[in-house]
């Protein structure tokens, strides 16, 4: 049919046919395709899809929409050589792999560019009469391909008239099973039922336009978009050597309908499940990525969001070298299948061994951390046992617990004593099985970014195994005046160095391997008459008794600006550190304390700081026993970490840092007379004296 604009009646004829046939005749694909008028040359429905000059070869979740373009999609009026050119784009983010370049005509092919598009697609004109809806479509045609290049319908339509306008819908493909087009001009959505088998699971593409002017020649974009969401399987870097029987989508929404107008789904509230019968072998040895699923076997489903407590699941059942099946599903509540894009599952199929970090990640501090966590690893493990790796090797290293050269290092090391050199590797395999514990070793961040670590856990043994990762951030210090402050509150301590008769403790240590030991260690102590032993041979109890009250009057630390200054002289005090450790020792040696002291005086505020440092290791080795001790040495150049000053304190006031100052904090300065009392901070304010053995905040810091 066509409309006389001299003549507002409707009429029918030949005219129009010897017209359609004149200008198929008139207007090659050259002309269609090229640099003319098109106005000049051709006034039939026509349609053509340009290459793209970028080809798309994404298959990603998140396909950003690269387009290609239609050229040609060409209207006329009878009366004048007014055009309407609606340019067609068709979106990339509904991917497979591989791709095919067949047209997807009876398969559930995803369309990704221009060789793959549907030979087909339906073309739908909504027509007004004076702002007015007609009862009737001013085209509802298909439009279809010669050579992949121009598209045209059976019948040719002339524009209406300045008075008209016209509004396009087009989709395709035009026989998706399950589709139900909008069947009057006042409706503007379409129905649709997934179909159960994946292989008639079209990717069906809709484009609409605004309200057109009936004589209007401007080109007006159409875009044809993806309004479904492909679902696909591929193979991870870990995979038992086995059968993938089956893969299925359970419980999700299997129907609804599309609304043309506002490009928005409503879905029915009736949930299905989609299977594919695959039974594809598996060797163990597949690359990372492998499809399952073949691009026909693609799942076109519909676009959701899955709630938290959804039923939402995927399930593969997969039968492994023994012929025992296995079905494994994973729980996909919570996230998004998005319109238009991909969603890709990749599957791994690990042998039945239970290989996993049992420790919850924790934040740690910009200082030399000691971070235990516990791996739990069974029998089942393939020979090799398991290995434990990071993404930051120049800044961890691990230590199996039990596994130190010697119990007498781990004992320091569970004192606190970050040990140079005795810290372990940056990898680190073993064959343990049961509840592992591993220190992690963790340099200081001085940095001014935080550090973000990744441990990564898997079989020792030559495969495709998948990591098991444990993420967690150690922080840099929070920086004031060049200044960093620790950014996570330490404990509370004394000051120290105010210690009463009441001070002292004797070990009773037997007359085994652990006095020994500890006749070796107490050499260093010679100077110094607070530590003193009763060494009589080999059938008496060795005794040792460390009597803080005698340590001597502190005339030291009394610098106001130079915190690292003040730290260092308190922590070497009359050997102080060593008696720390010794008492750790002592302990770890067997020996036995004759009471209980109301505070530990070996933990005082400027140690706890100096502890965060990295310490080396004197060992110490009688010639005539061949027995060794380890001596932790904390040099002063690494003593980078301390206690700030009196007037350095101040800069631990710094804004927006992990745990803000509260309260009251020691300074690392002095109150020589009487001695009884040192410098502490309060957040917020100033400087005052407080007695020694008040037990309140400590904060360590650094120089840039």
């Amino acid at each position: 049919m066509m409309k006389n604009m001299n003549n507002p009646t409707w009429k029918t004829g030949g005219m129009a046919l010897m017209l359609l046939c004149t200008l198929l005749t008139s207007c090659s694909n050259e002309e269609l395709l090229g640099e003319k008028n098109p106005a000049e040359d051709c006034n039939t429905i026509c349609f053509g899809l340009a290459n793209h000059a970028e080809p798309i070869t994404k298959s990603s979740i998140d396909a950003s929409g690269s387009t290609f373009t239609a050229n040609q999609f060409v209207l006329r009026s009878d009366q004048s050589a007014d055009t309407l050119c609606l340019r067609a784009v068709i979106s990339d983010g509904i991917n497979s792999s591989p791709s095919t370049t067949q047209h997807p005509l009876t398969r559930g092919v995803p369309v990704t560019g221009i060789s793959d598009f549907y030979d087909k697609f339906h073309v739908l004109a909504y027509w007004k009469s004076d702002n007015t809806l007609m009862n009737t479509f001013f085209m509802n045609e298909d439009a279809s391909s010669n050579d992949q290049n121009v598209w045209q319908t059976d019948r040719i339509y002339y524009w209406p008239g300045s008075n008209h306008t016209l509004q396009f819908y087009a989709w395709a493909p035009i026989d998706a099973q399950g589709f139900v087009a909008p069947s009057t001009p006042q409706s503007m959505d379409c129905t649709y039922t997934v179909p159960a088998v994946a292989s008639d699971q079209k990717d069906i593409l809709v484009a609409s336009t605004s309200e057109i002017s009936g004589n209007n020649n401007a080109a007006v974009p159409l875009q044809f978009e993806h309004i479904c969401t492909a679902v696909r399987f591929v193979v991870g870097s870990e995979m038992q050597p086995g059968t993938i029987q089956s893969v299925a989508l359970k419980s999700v929404a299997g129907s609804g309908t599309y609304s043309m107008s506002n490009k928005l789904w409503t879905l029915n509230a009736a949930v299905t499940d989609f299977t594919q019968q695959l039974n594809l072998s598996t060797t163990g040895s597949e690359v990372d990525g492998t499809d399952i699923t073949t691009a026909e076997g693609t799942f076109m489903m519909l676009p959701q969001t899955f709630a938290s407590d959804s039923p939402a699941q995927v399930e593969v059942v997969f039968i492994n070298e023994n012929q025992e099946p296995r079905t494994l599903t994973a729980c996909i509540a919570g996230s998004q299948w998005p319109m238009g894009k991909t969603v890709t599952y990749k599957l791994s199929i690990s042998p039945e061994y239970e290989l996993e970090f049992v420790s919850e990640p924790e934040y740690q501090d910009a200082h030399y951390v000691i971070y235990p966590i516990t791996i739990k690893s069974d029998d089942k493990l393939p020979a090799g046992g398991w290995t434990l790796t990071s993404n930051d090797t120049d800044n961890v290293t691990f230590v199996e617990k039990g596994k130190f050269v010697s119990n007498d290092v781990q004992a320091l090391v569970d004192a606190g004593y970050w040990l140079d050199n005795y810290n372990g590797t940056s990898t680190l395999t073993s064959t343990t099985t049961g509840d592992v514990q591993v220190y992690v070793f963790l340099k200081e961040n001085a940095t001014e970014s935080y550090r973000n670590i990744t441990l990564s856990l898997k079989p020792a043994a030559q495969g495709n195994y998948e990591a098991k990762e444990f993420s967690f951030t150690q922080y840099c210090p929070a920086w004031n005046n060049g200044m960093g402050v620790e950014q996570i509150q330490d404990g509370d301590y004394s000051w120290g160095f105010s210690w009463d008769s009441n001070m002292k403790i004797t070990y009773n240590l037997g007359k085994g391997l652990g006095a020994i030991l500890a006749s070796l260690y107490i050499k260093i102590f010679i100077n110094y008459p607070y530590v003193t032993s009763n060494w009589g041979g080999l059938f008496t109890d060795f005794k040792v008794t460390i009597d803080f009250s005698k340590v001597g009057k502190l005339t030291t630390a009394t610098d106001l600006n130079d915190g690292n200054k003040n730290t260092w002289e308190l922590y070497s005090f009359n050997g102080l550190n060593d008696a720390s450790a010794f008492m750790a020792q002592i302990e770890s040696w067997g020996g036995i304390p004759d009471n209980k002291l109301p505070t530990n005086p070996s933990e005082f505020a400027a140690r706890a700081c100096a502890m965060k440092n990295k310490y080396s290791v004197q060992v110490e080795t009688d010639n005539l026993t061949n027995n060794t001790v380890y001596r932790p040495v904390l040099d002063q150049a690494n003593m980078v970490w301390y206690l700030p000053a009196q007037n350095e304190v101040a800069n631990m006031e710094v804004a927006n840092m992990i745990d803000n100052l509260s309260g009251d904090y020691w300074t690392s300065t002095a109150i020589t007379d009487p001695g009884t009392t040192a410098y502490k901070y309060t957040a917020g304010g100033s400087t005052s004296p407080e007695d020694r053995n008040s037990v309140i905040h400590v904060r360590a810091v650094r120089k840039k």
